[in-house]
């Protein structure tokens, strides 16, 4: 993200609040469905700090796509992540397995952006950006069957077949314990990669080109990597202390 005018840290902040969020999110997760711990996790303040953590990722990915000239590189780097996502989740943790998670839809989406970037980068981009978010709400539903905020039922028959998961239409036997499918969320990446125009112009405000914390930048300059190790580490964190507190109790 360095290009004319310096590097804009609001990015990496941005980047790294929504990390700091997702670990959160995750650990929860943890909680409830590996350690047992009782409480209302599939709730409204759950489900919205979810959301929020995930659009923050994905238009920030969209916008950076816009600043590097890397894409294509970058998407393969950060599919290939996913795919060590896969693996790792398929040996160890077989029923949480990934098969198509954030991390090889936001590789997938950098590849296709590099395809049609000069199509989007001659496209107006305030239009370009409404009219994908407007086509990212309207299919929002689709992996459920629905679009058109539900007003509309999707053919069954389109579902045909677990392989077209990664489209958005996931058949019998399509289970993914981290599920982003192309359709509706490349819509939203592409609304990042509109906006990001402004971005790469510096048509922003002043306040977004100077770094507020030193901490949030080195966490956000690093995402891919610590979002790679997180869960683990996560994972192995909440075994320790739950170990702790038996032995303890047992004493």
């Amino acid at each position: 993200m360095a290009g004319k005018g310096g590097r804009i840290f609001f990015l990496d902040e941005m980047r790294a609040l929504a990390l700091i969020g997702m670990i959160i999110y995750h650990a929860a997760y943890d909680l409830y469905a590996l350690f047992g711990l009782d409480f209302n996790f599939y709730s409204p303040g759950w489900d919205t700090l979810q959301m929020a953590v995930c659009c923050t990722f994905i238009v920030i990915a969209g916008i950076s796509s816009r600043l590097t000239k890397n894409a294509l590189k970058h998407g393969f780097v950060v599919f290939g992540c996913g795919m060590l996502m896969t693996v790792g989740t398929y040996f160890f943790m077989p029923d949480q397995a990934i098969w198509f998670g954030v991390l090889h839809f936001l590789g997938a989406s950098m590849m296709i952006y590099y395809l049609f970037r000069k199509t989007v980068n001659k496209t107006n981009a305030l239009l370009g950006a409404v009219v994908s978010f407007a086509v990212f709400l309207c299919l929002y539903g689709l992996p459920s069957g629905s679009i058109f905020f539900g007003n509309v039922f999707v053919p069954d028959e389109l579902y045909f077949s677990k392989y077209l998961g990664i489209i958005g239409l996931p058949g019998p036997g399509f289970r993914s314990a981290d599920y982003f499918p192309l359709l509706p969320w490349f819509f939203l990446y592409l609304s990042g990669c509109f906006i990001g125009k402004y971005f790469k112009e510096r048509k922003i405000p002043s306040f977004m080109m100077k770094k507020h914390s030193d901490f949030l930048c080195a966490i956000g300059s690093n995402t891919l990597a610590i979002y790679i190790v997180h869960q683990p580490i996560t994972y192995a964190l909440l075994w320790a202390f739950f170990w702790v507190i038996e032995k303890g109790s047992a004493v």
